[in-house]
């Protein structure tokens, strides 16, 4: 039994060794709470020197509004979401490749409708530009849209279609969820923050603590991050090049997907196969355009929505 024992203290050393640095797995808060072991200066994976301490610009401004980084609070909360964002070289790497695919769009609205373009950064913090991503709360697609907000800005969420999960169409409900905010609240952070939070709980926040600025709130842990982490986020790819993070996407890659809209009423019911056969496209891509239909085998009554590949 003794001999078993010292066997096993002598192996978990070479295991340890064997498995590396690369052998280690953490998460933000592991980090934020310093306990992940000196991973040998690489950095979730990916190959390279990263460079811990980058320093914060003196002035930031987000939607045209300077934050207050003279309080000490307000400077350190910014500076610790920027530099686990900009040591995050592998996720930083995979928003800048999304980006390709969904920014043009949300650029051209967000300029349509007079809004900051500095928005399009909430996106990438509530989903890291995943279409098709729900929240444990039950939040779902690139913005996020829990189903009584999105239902509330006309989109469908069924048992049988939701919409949430088509980004124009949630991106055109969460650009005007945040204007509303915005006149409701006086200004973007706490536009943001009641983004993240709901209305009720930044008002009656603003009530029990007489305070109405944003950066001076008492908020649930998660909000009081919020607004810092969509403005590291907009450090970090603005200025990539400044943090040896320069965009490297292979041209042609991560383009906007070109489709055509149609809505179908169906008389008899219809399979996904038999729909790529009649629009003479790939099952895979026309199922992977539907992501709202995603749980309908069959399509029977109507109408749909229904995306097909801009060649069929």
């Amino acid at each position: 039994m003794r001999a078993r024992y010292y066997y096993i203290i002598i192996l978990i050393p070479v295991l340890l060794i064997s498995l590396g640095s690369n052998g280690c797995v953490f998460n933000v808060d592991q980090l934020e709470q310093g306990k992940v072991p000196d991973s040998g200066g690489l950095w979730l994976g990916e190959p390279g020197d990263s460079k811990t301490d980058h320093q914060l610009p003196q002035t930031v401004y987000f939607c045209d509004e300077k934050l207050p980084l003279d309080w000490p609070s307000a400077r350190e909360r910014l500076e610790a979401e920027f530099l686990l964002a900009v040591n995050h070289p592998a996720q930083v790497r995979l928003w800048q490749r999304r980006a390709k695919r969904y920014f043009p769009a949300i650029e051209a609205a967000l300029k349509a409708q007079g809004l900051p373009d500095d928005l399009k950064y909430l996106a990438v913090a509530e989903s890291d530009l995943r279409p098709g991503v729900f929240s444990p709360a039950g939040a779902a697609g690139i913005w996020q849209f829990i189903p009584s907000t999105a239902r509330r800005y006309g989109l469908k969420v069924n048992k049988l279609e939701d919409q949430r999960l088509l980004p124009d169409h949630v991106m055109a409900a969460g650009l005007k969820y945040l204007s509303f905010l915005r006149n409701k609240f006086g200004d973007w952070a706490l536009a943001m923050a009641a983004y993240n939070a709901g209305e009720a709980r930044i008002s009656r926040a603003q009530a029990d603590q007489g305070q109405t600025s944003y950066y001076q709130l008492r908020l649930p842990r998660e909000t009081e991050r919020y607004v810092y982490r969509i403005v590291a986020i907009k450090l970090v790819l603005s200025q990539a090049g400044q943090w040896g993070l320069t965009d490297t996407t292979p041209s042609g890659l991560y383009k906007p997907v070109e489709y055509q809209e149609k809505t179908l009423t169906f008389d008899e019911p219809q399979t996904w196969v038999e729909l790529a056969a009649k629009m003479k496209c790939d099952y895979k891509a026309l199922r992977s355009l539907n992501p709202h239909l995603a749980k309908r085998e069959t399509l029977k009554g109507g109408p749909y929505l229904l995306r097909a590949p801009k060649s069929s």
